[in-house]
C-alpha cells in the first residue's frame, strides 16, 4: 500500500514486520473510547454493553481460527503469548523438563528456551531444518522424550515465509510421546500429554489457520499482523485431552479471561481485534491468498527480468504450496542489503536479512540455519505485500530496487 512519507510516495512491502490499521477497525474502535466505555464487570448498562463488545470480539476471533469462544484469551502481545505458555511449564509440570523447538523460531521462543534452560534447568532440542526453512515431521517427533513436556515449532517463518508441516508435526509427535509413556498392557501413562504451541502469527490472515486442522494446544495471534493496532493479540488457549487445564494463572488478581490474567480488559484493542478478524475470515473466503501470491508473483518475475544478468537467489520452499503467499525472500549476490535498504528508504519500506551492529554486519540465523552462502545471504531483502498492495506499487517497486543493486554492484 502505497503511502506519504514526508511528502513522497512510499511504497510499504513490510507487511510481514507490521501492517497498518484498517479503516474498519479503526471505526470499530473510536465508539469505544468514547461512549461505549464500561468496565465489562460492572453490573449497569455500560459495563454490560462493554462486556457484550467483548464476547462478540472473542466469537470474531473464535471464528477466524475455529475455535470456541471460552479458549480465547486476550493479551498484550504475541511475546507475552509464548512467555506465558513457555514459562507456565515450570509449576505445572515439575517432572516433564523437556522442550522441544526449531533453529528458526521467533526470538522470543529461542530467548526464553534459553532462559529455562539457564535458569530452571530445563532441556531444550533445537531441530535443524532443510535448505528451505522447512523441519520435518520424523525429525520433530525423533527429538521427542517420554519427558518431554512441550513441542512449539512456528507455523510460518517470518523471514522466508516456509510453511511448516504442523498438521503432520502434530500427529507425529503425540504418536512417539504417547508409544514412549505407554507402560505394558495397562495403556497408562508415566506422564503427562504432550502439549503442542505454536506462533501462528505470520499465518494468520494470509492463509487459512484452523486449529482442529493443525491439532495445536495453544496458538499465538499478534492483531498488529492482522491490520489491528499493535498492544493487543489473541492467544487460544486449548486443552488437555483430559480435559484439565494446561496453564497456571499468569497474573493474580481478579478472575478476568479465564481467571488466568487478572485486570480490566482492553475493550477497545478487543473490539478492534475481534473487527480485523472477521475482515480477515472474508478476505481469505474471497480469494486474498491467492491475490497475494499473484503479486508476490508479480514482483519476482520484474525483479529477475530487470536483474537478468545479476547472480540471484529465492529463498525458501519453490513449492507455494509451502510458502507464505505474500512473502519473497530474494538475495542478490555482492550487494549489503542494509546499504540498498537505506539508498531506497524514501521510496520503498522493506526490511534486510541481516543486521547491523557496532559496524559489524550479520547474517540472519534463519538464513544461516538454511545454508545460504554469506555472499547471498548478507544482500538479502525481505519483501511482503498486503492486501492494499497494488499491482503498479509491485511494479515501481521492482524498478526501485533494480537500480539500487545495479548501483551498488558498480562501486
Amino acid at each position: 500500500m502505497p503511502i506519504r512519507a514526508g511528502g513522497s510516495h512510499l511504497i510499504y512491502l513490510d507487511h510481514n514486520a507490521t501492517t497498518p490499521v484498517a479503516k474498519e477497525v479503526v471505526e470499530a474502535l473510536v465508539p469505544c473510547l468514547e461512549t461505549n466505555f464500561g468496565n465489562p464487570s460492572s453490573s449497569h448498562e455500560l459495563g454490560r454493553r462493554a462486556k457484550a463488545a467483548l464476547d462478540a470480539a472473542r466469537a470474531q476471533v473464535g471464528s477466524l481460527v475455529g475455535a470456541p469462544t471460552s479458549s480465547i484469551l486476550f493479551l498484550s502481545g504475541g511475546t507475552e503469548s509464548i512467555n506465558y505458555v513457555l514459562k507456565g511449564l515450570v509449576s505445572s509440570k515439575p517432572h516433564q523438563r523437556h522442550i522441544v523447538t526449531s533453529v528458526v523460531e521467533h526470538i522470543a521462543v529461542l530467548a526464553t528456551c534459553r532462559f529455562l534452560e539457564e535458569a530452571h534447568g530445563f532441556e531444550v532440542t533445537y531441530v535443524p531444518v532443510d535448505a528451505d526453512g522447512l523441519v520435518s515431521a520424523a525429525a520433530v517427533a525423533a527429538a521427542v522424550r517420554a519427558s518431554t513436556c512441550l513441542v512449539t515449532i512456528m507455523h510460518a517463518n517470518n523471514e522466508v515465509g516456509s510453511i511448516q508441516p504442523l498438521a503432520a508435526i502434530s500427529a507425529a509427535v503425540r504418536a512417539q510421546h504417547s508409544a514412549l509413556c505407554t507402560t505394558g498392557d495397562n495403556g497408562h501413562l508415566q506422564y503427562d500429554p504432550i502439549l503442542i504451541h505454536s506462533d501462528a502469527s505470520q499465518s494468520v490472515g494470509k492463509i487459512p489457520v484452523l486449529v482442529d486442522v493443525l491439532g495445536v494446544d495453544f496458538l499465538t495471534i499478534a492483531g498488529h499482523k492482522v491490520y489491528a493496532p499493535k498492544g493487543n493479540m489473541t492467544f487460544l488457549c486449548c486443552t488437555f485431552s483430559s480435559g484439565t487445564r494446561a496453564l497456571v494463572k499468569f497474573m493474580h488478581g481478579a478472575a478476568h479471561e479465564q481467571n488466568l490474567r487478572a485486570g480490566t480488559e482492553n475493550i477497545p484493542f478487543a473490539v478492534a481485534l475481534g473487527t480485523a478478524c472477521e475482515l480477515a475470515q472474508h478476505s481469505l473466503a474471497t480469494g486474498l491468498s491467492q491475490s497475494l501470491l499473484s503479486l508476490r508473483r508479480q514482483l519476482l518475475t520484474s525483479l529477475t527480468s530487470l536483474l537478468a544478468t545479476v547472480p540471484v537467489k529465492v529463498n525458501g520452499p519453490a513449492d507455494v504450496t509451502k510458502l507464505l503467499p505474500n512473502t519473497l525472500s530474494i538475495s542478490f549476490q555482492g550487494v549489503s542489503a542494509n546499504e540498498l535498504l537505506h539508498m531506497i528508504e524514501d521510496r520503498v519500506a522493506a526490511s534486510a536479512g541481516s543486521a547491523c551492529h557496532s559496524h559489524a554486519t550479520t547474517v540472519s540465523y534463519v538464513l544461516e540455519a538454511m545454508q545460504v552462502p554469506v555472499e547471498f545471504a548478507l544482500g538479502t531483502l525481505r519483501l511482503t505485500v498486503g492486501k492494499d498492495t497494488t499491482p503498479e506499487d509491485v511494479e515501481c517497486a521492482a524498478v526501485v530496487i533494480a537500480q539500487g543493486v545495479q548501483t551498488l554492484r558498480q562501486r
